[in-house]
């Protein structure tokens, strides 16, 4: 699969002419998702096994960065820092103007995949919700379960739809066609939603996000997760 591309205007250069590349991610993925790629790959341990012991690396590493170490690893080297501005050379770390990150450089086997990966340039698409990960807050998992009269919450872009308007919000859609839209939405921005789960029935769902463009003549777009959502 290669890394989809396209143009738009570059805000940085002066030259109007100039485009800078927007780069869709194909599928986003987490620790569960992960697990299962591995799994396809020939892994001889659990899907459980292959969690729980990422879960433990993934702390070891924060801890490691977290007490002033530096990690190098094949796939990313990170090490702490701290940013802001220091007054004088006898000034001193302060919370309220400086901050605390990990930084980031990609490791050697990642420069070098990526120095291999394809490319393909593609039109730029139509503003529409892009729904990237879904997650059950009841039960703590992503992208697969649903637990009804539960808590949702969703990461995107483009998300923030107009509760006055009846076609626009959230929706679970049934393999059988029926459509059942999320009772209650607590938080709404173009990035992320959090929302109550309605009380459905077991069973596969798909998760979606429709959203109007437009002043007058409004016209409703809808994006859907990749995933099938499942009550138990």
């Amino acid at each position: 699969m290669a890394i989809k591309y396209y143009l738009q205007p570059n805000p940085i250069t002066p030259d109007p002419n100039d485009q800078s590349a927007r780069v869709l991610s194909n599928k986003v993925h987490d620790t569960d998702s992960i697990a299962r790629e591995m799994l396809k790959r020939g892994s001889t341990i659990t899907e459980a096994d292959i969690r729980a012991v990422l879960n433990v690396f993934f702390t070891v590493v924060c801890d490691e960065v977290a007490d002033g170490n530096s990690v190098n690893l094949p796939l990313v080297n990170i090490r702490a820092g701290v940013t802001g501005v220091f007054t004088n050379i006898t000034d001193s770390f302060d919370a309220s103007r400086h901050i605390k990150k990990a930084k980031l450089t990609p490791g050697i086997d990642l420069v070098r995949k990526m120095n291999e990966a394809k490319v393909e340039k593609i039109n730029v698409p139509t503003a529409a919700p892009a729904l990237i990960a879904f997650t059950d807050v009841n039960s703590q998992t992503n992208n697969s379960i649903l637990t009804p009269g539960g808590i949702g919450q969703l990461v995107g872009e483009e998300l923030k739809f107009n509760p006055a308007n009846p076609l626009e919000g959230i929706f679970f859609i049934a393999t059988d066609g029926t459509v059942t839209p999320a009772p209650i939405v607590a938080s709404r921005t173009e990035g992320k939603l959090v929302f109550s789960i309605p009380v459905l029935p077991a069973g596969d769902y798909t998760l979606e996000v429709r959203k109007g463009y437009g002043t007058t003549n409004i016209v409703v777009r809808s994006g859907a997760l990749q995933d099938t959502l499942h009550v138990n």
